[in-house]
């Protein structure tokens, strides 16, 4: 029987890299931020509910400029910035993905898909997961991978999931790589993270599969999502930076390979996004040739 998927935007990030609230960012010929697209490709592959999660002074934009254009989906509202716990004095930014997923507990109750705000996942790629969660068991969820040189981006170093899995693309693991770029002779590096034994840059292998926060879940993730998120406030509670990363929660030794299996899903897509300002023209003229070719419209 084909479950009913629900879809999960997080939305509450202050883009301190870009320098501003690149979620609501308009762009392309149609002056709509890039959430509205991953919207239309979710509404096309069924999805009638989504939960945004974002920060209370972004509901206007929201409520004026979404929701009125997907009249179809069932659209629940969470303000990552109310939820417990309270931000220290010295802290600005949210507590992070894995805390912004929790905040959404109360409206998911089965299948979900979730991803960022602010990258363009493409068509096939939102395809793929919901498909997967339609048809998945209880205890099955997913991660789409993209090769690692579909994800980079030409203005800067970007930070990037590797994804560990078995032979049979059950994942093990993601581990969170900082500052990978490619270099002008088209090798991919990440520096200062990965060193050999004579402190040269480890080379990252292009076909690499990496992960961008598109998962495919169940509500029973949420109640091992929460212990972790108490782990991590014991020792995080007065940290003004210190974030609870999703993709390190729910590909825990004691989540994955025990209670639940995720399956690692590719995608030939190619990831658009907006780490760097820079970035704004290309990810602009790509969505316009999108809408000249007639895969978007609204």
């Amino acid at each position: 029987m084909r479950r009913s998927v629900s879809l999960l935007i997080l939305a509450a990030g202050l883009g301190s890299r870009f320098g501003g609230d690149k979620q609501i960012l308009k762009i392309s010929s149609l002056r709509l931020p890039i959430l509205a697209f991953s919207l239309h490709d979710a509404m096309s592959n069924n999805i009638a509910h989504a939960v945004i999660v974002t920060r209370s002074e972004l509901a206007d934009f929201f409520e004026k400029d979404i929701f009125t254009r997907f009249p179809s989906i069932h659209f629940d509202f969470v303000f990552q910035d109310q939820m417990a716990p309270k931000l220290p004095e010295n802290r600005v930014k949210p507590w992070g993905t894995g805390h912004a997923t929790l905040c959404a507990a109360n409206y998911i109750h089965g299948n979900f898909i979730i991803m960022n705000a602010d990258d363009f996942y493409g068509h096939h790629a939102i395809a793929t997961a919901v498909h997967f969660m339609e048809n998945s068991k209880p205890n099955q969820c997913c991660c789409v991978g993209y090769p690692l040189s579909h994800t980079l981006s030409p203005s800067g170093p970007v930070s990037r999931g590797i994804i560990q899995m078995d032979s049979q693309n059950f994942v093990n693991s993601i581990i969170e790589i900082p500052n990978i770029q490619r270099q002008s002779d088209g090798l991919i590096i990440a520096s200062n993270a990965m060193k050999n034994s004579d402190s040269s840059p480890i080379l990252l292998q292009p076909q690499w599969p990496v992960s961008l926060n598109l998962f495919g879940l169940n509500a029973n993730i949420f109640p091992a999502l929460e212990q972790k998120f108490q782990n991590f406030l014991k020792e995080n509670a007065d940290s003004p930076t210190a974030e609870f990363y999703l993709p390190t929660a729910i590909t825990a030794s004691d989540v994955i390979n025990k209670t639940i299996i995720m399956k690692m899903l590719s995608t030939h897509d190619h990831w658009r996004g907006i780490t760097h300002r820079n970035d704004l023209p290309f990810v602009e003229n790509q969505l316009n040739q999108f809408i000249d070719q007639g895969l978007y419209i609204f």
